[in-house]
């Protein structure tokens, strides 16, 4: 049975990593066509070689002879008149809470008054969703499609120069770039795709780096990121540059913090650690249909104070978001008190209650009251946070889970995170992943992953998304429980579809 859900928002993203190119050593292929002057910029991309689809190949965003190479990527900057020298940028890497903290730093500066450029991964509906210069209420896809067409030649020549291997997400990233300088960006705030190291956005400059923001590192992409915490440590870490600040986020882990520290201090980098933030919570409450954390903010500089916020009511749910918070004031403190930015205090308070992230703990009511949920949550530390919000926010409460998740993730650890909450019930379904099959976990593979031993309540298979959601909807309506969606951010796209 198919259910309505009132006050639907767009999904557009969460703190997803992906990629660019094939990797230096990789066997040579076909070369591929680009075409120029397409009626959409999705249409222009669908040519080339897109990892989003196929997968990641091993060792590719490691320091290594199988990594990315980023001369491509080098080279068609130049043939583009290396964009990206022409305005300041902030770099923004980790595992989990780089598209959180990408929002909250734009949303800060552009109450400060300034164009701010974001560059973000993945998209849900539209390629435009990813490169934005405005706060997400006007349509860019037009001017976004002007640019490609004006260096549409540019790419067929590079693309027939390095013989086919070009990538959608270089290309993707190289126009991302063009396309700041075309509309007068007075910022550009950049988040990774994968890893660090050997991502196509890590061409940025020294001199043009304000600062390289490094979110929190968990283990994902393991056989992409070379397979332990310690080498994707090293590839996240590889955003830092000599004397360039960096801001990291704390870790669970002490020793990812060490390893952290360890690799951003080999690379001499300025390891800013004299502001400290804390964000208090208050509570929680409603507004419309948003739900917003009510947060008291003191930050310190030189052990300090330099500010203090009260009541700030923020659209960012749960303690992980806070820490997200935390780290964007201690880079805003650090640079308006060294005269990089003039932003205000005023302006940080207007930045964080306007502040949206798409695809992070979407909450909607259903018009008799009940509650689903819609978290893009895909690796275990991710999963762990999403319970954690759950019983902040609904202490309590019992949940239903609707789970569907990508090929290369720990479906074994995850489903572990989800039934440590002792769920009602847990449904495995299947999507699409980046829009095609190849990269899904069929229904039965992932209820498989889910260890037995560990709980009575075995994992429900409904392989079509819709019928998940609707026998998910019944059973939370017969137990009183909140319906939880979860597993991937393609979860958002199939739960628009299956709804309206």
């Amino acid at each position: 049975m198919r259910r309505r859900l009132a006050a639907l928002a767009p999904f557009v993203r969460s703190g997803v990593d992906y990629v660019m190119s094939a990797p230096s050593t990789s066997a040579p292929v076909r070369c591929r066509a680009f075409t120029s002057s397409f009626t959409s910029v999705d249409e222009s991309l669908k040519s080339l070689v897109n990892h989003e689809k196929s997968g990641v190949p091993r060792g590719a965003g490691t320091n290594t002879d199988a990594g990315f190479d980023l001369g491509r990527m080098h080279r068609l900057l130049h043939d583009f008149g290396d964009p990206h020298t022409g305005y300041n940028t902030i770099h923004v890497s980790g595992t989990k809470g780089k598209g959180t903290t990408v929002s909250v730093l734009a949303s800060v500066l552009r109450a400060a008054g300034l164009k701010v450029g974001t560059y973000k991964s993945p998209h849900v509906y539209t390629v435009a969703e990813r490169i934005r210069t405005s706060d997400g209420n006007n349509d860019e896809s037009d001017a976004l499609l002007g640019v490609l067409n004006k260096v549409g030649s540019l790419i067929e020549g590079a693309q027939q120069r390095e013989c086919g291997q070009l990538s959608y997400f270089e290309v993707l990233t190289a126009l991302a770039f063009t396309y700041f300088k075309h509309v007068e960006v007075d910022i550009a705030i950049v988040e990774v795709g994968l890893g660090g190291s050997r991502d196509a956005t890590n061409v940025l400059r020294p001199e043009n780096l304000e600062a390289a923001v490094i979110t929190h590192i968990g283990e994902e992409h393991l056989d992409a990121l070379g397979g332990s915490i310690e080498t994707i440590v090293e590839a996240k870490a590889g955003i830092a540059h000599k004397g360039r600040p960096v801001f990291y986020a704390p870790n669970v882990d002490d020793r990812v913090s060490t390893l952290l520290a360890s690799a951003l201090d080999a690379q001499g980098a300025n390891d800013i650690r004299n502001v400290r933030a804390e964000s208090r919570l208050i509570g929680y409450a409603t507004e419309g249909s948003t739900m917003l954390q009510e947060l008291d903010i003191d930050v310190w500089l030189d052990d300090k104070p330099e500010f203090r916020l009260s009541n700030v009511r923020v659209p960012l749910i749960g303690p992980h978001q806070r820490e997200n918070i935390n780290t964007c004031l201690r880079l805003l403190c650090w640079l308006r008190a060294n005269g990089r930015l003039n932003v205000s205090v005023d302006d940080i308070r207007v930045g964080l209650e306007s502040t949206h992230s798409p695809g992070n703990f979407e909450v909607f009511t259903r018009p008799e009251g009940s509650i689903l949920i819609a978290d893009g949550a895909h690796t275990n530390g991710s999963a762990k946070v999403l319970i954690q919000s759950l019983n902040e926010v609904y202490p309590n409460r019992k949940f239903v889970f609707v789970v569907a998740m990508a090929d290369d993730k720990d479906h074994r650890g995850f489903l572990r995170e989800l039934y440590a909450a002792k769920p009602v019930s847990v449904y495995c379904t299947q999507i699409n992943v980046a829009g095609d099959a190849m990269r899904t976990t069929r229904a039965n593979v992932l209820a498989s992953a889910h260890d037995s031993s560990s709980s009575q309540t075995e994992p429900i298979i409904d392989s079509v998304f819709d019928t998940a959601l609707s026998n998910a909807l019944e059973r939370a309506e017969d137990d009183g429980a909140i319906v939880v969606v979860t597993g991937s951010l393609y979860t958002f796209t199939a739960l628009q579809k299956a709804l309206f």
